[in-house]
């Protein structure tokens, strides 16, 4: 499911712990944690980026920086408040790309191993290129 930025029915809008994301880089995404709070009609999102050092809530439209959102799933079976919850007790911790992204926080705030497969797929090509790179010399 997709969302634009434009207001919906409270009905419409993801449910509260549900995972959400944006295109980055090429083939990243930035991912986020659908808040219980609202702002201008609509809900805000729990995220950690460079962008803001760390985890912070913040409005959908700033969440988005001009994307279409889109709706991920929501990959445990904790409550909608378990989770919301335990992303909110992240609020303020410093952002690290290896140890503490994005989707080290949605994993963890659902209750599942804190891992980012998107950093290690980078890192797996990466030495994947260097091992060829070393064998071609």
């Amino acid at each position: 499911m997709i969302h634009t930025s434009r207001n919906l029915p409270i009905h419409s809008w993801p449910q509260p712990g549900t995972v959400v994301s944006i295109p980055t880089f090429l083939i990243y995404r930035h991912k986020g944690i659908v808040s219980d709070r609202w702002y201008n009609g609509k809900p805000l999102i729990i995220s950690n980026s460079a962008r803001a050092n760390g985890v912070q809530e913040e409005p959908w439209e700033v969440f988005a920086e001009g994307h279409i959102v889109k709706v991920e799933g929501y990959p445990s079976n904790l409550s909608n408040h378990e989770v919301v919850s335990r992303a909110q007790s992240y609020i303020g911790t410093q952002y690290d790309l290896f140890s503490w992204n994005c989707e080290h926080l949605v994993a963890v705030a659902h209750g599942l191993k804190s891992q980012s497969p998107q950093v290690a797929a980078t890192v797996a090509v990466a030495a994947l290129c260097f091992t060829v790179l070393a064998a071609v010399k």
